[in-house]
């Protein structure tokens, strides 16, 4: 005799699907607010400022005062506007070079990334030969070869950066290029150039953010060591290399010549860090840091 059960069945809901967070994590907003603090300070002051950085007076070495809040150079030139009005150079040289990178860069590792085989093996050669140089070596070259300047600065060190984005670039490319989208795109004849752009390129842009955010902090650091060698932004326009290299002689006396900008610098080098780290966060769906 058999004996059916006439428990009702029971349905197991689907289980749901975590949609990641878009919200700004805490990284990243420090990063930002830090970063844009630091801007908007320097073109406040650029603009409205009581001094301007290469205004000269007759009280030197000064101690901060009312007057000049983190007292003046040998040259009575205000110290905290001098030092913001560097941070607006120095940002000026890592954002243009950094953004002339990613534009080289970033099509590069893309072509590379979804032509494989013969163009992506001569592309990504000639990339791993220039990132073998050091690349403060290569800008030592470059400044050398040319008349050291803002925009030689530029466009020196958006070149030397341009394999670091191509090579970031390629990796995720070559595994979006074997999706499906990719390949029923492909088979119904749309145009490589379309495909890249419309497919792949949305595909790739988390890391070319991470490495835009990286680029940049190391182009702070690296338009800050030319400058000190006096290879980097000329005087009288202000650097904070430069104001580190002229405040040594009269550390003892004025040792805010060399700690301001010093501490500035590592800010600013701070706050890209953070940015870069805030990114892998937010861009990563399972929400943990990316490991190189």
């Amino acid at each position: 005799m058999t004996v059916e059960s006439t428990a009702p069945a029971v349905t197991v809901p689907a289980a749901r699907r975590r949609r990641p967070r878009l919200g700004w994590n805490a990284t990243l907003t420090t990063g930002v607010c830090i970063l844009g603090g630091m801007v908007l300070l320097s073109l406040v002051l650029g603009v409205f400022g009581r001094y301007a950085a290469t205004d000269v007076s007759d009280s030197l070495l000064t101690g901060p005062s009312g007057s000049h809040w983190l007292g003046t150079d040998n040259l009575g030139r205000d110290l905290f506007t001098r030092t913001f009005g560097a941070a607006r150079q120095s940002l000026l040289v890592a954002f243009g070079a950094t953004t002339l990178a990613a534009l080289i860069g970033i099509p590069i590792g893309l072509v590379a990334g979804y032509n494989a085989r013969r163009l992506d093996a001569v592309l990504m050669a000639a990339m791993d030969t220039a990132m073998s140089i050091p690349s403060v070596l290569l800008a030592l070259v470059l400044v050398s070869v040319f008349t050291p300047g803002l925009w030689v600065l530029i466009a020196g060190m958006g070149l030397i950066f341009v394999p670091y984005f191509a090579r970031i670039v390629r990796a995720p490319a070559l595994t979006v290029r074997e999706r499906d989208f990719v390949s029923a795109a492909r088979i119904a004849g749309v145009p490589t150039p379309v495909i890249i752009v419309r497919h792949v390129l949305p595909n790739v842009l988390s890391s070319a953010l991470v490495q835009y955010a990286n680029t940049a902090a190391t182009c702070v650091l690296v338009e800050a060591s030319l400058s000190y060698l006096g290879l980097g932004i000329q005087p009288p326009t202000p650097s904070w290399g430069r104001m580190i290299f002229e405040g040594q002689r009269y550390m003892k006396d004025a040792p805010l010549l060399v700690i301001v900008p010093g501490i500035t610098l590592a800010i600013a080098t701070a706050a890209f860090g953070l940015i870069s780290d805030g990114l892998q966060e937010q861009l990563n769906p399972r929400g943990k840091r990316r490991t190189p």
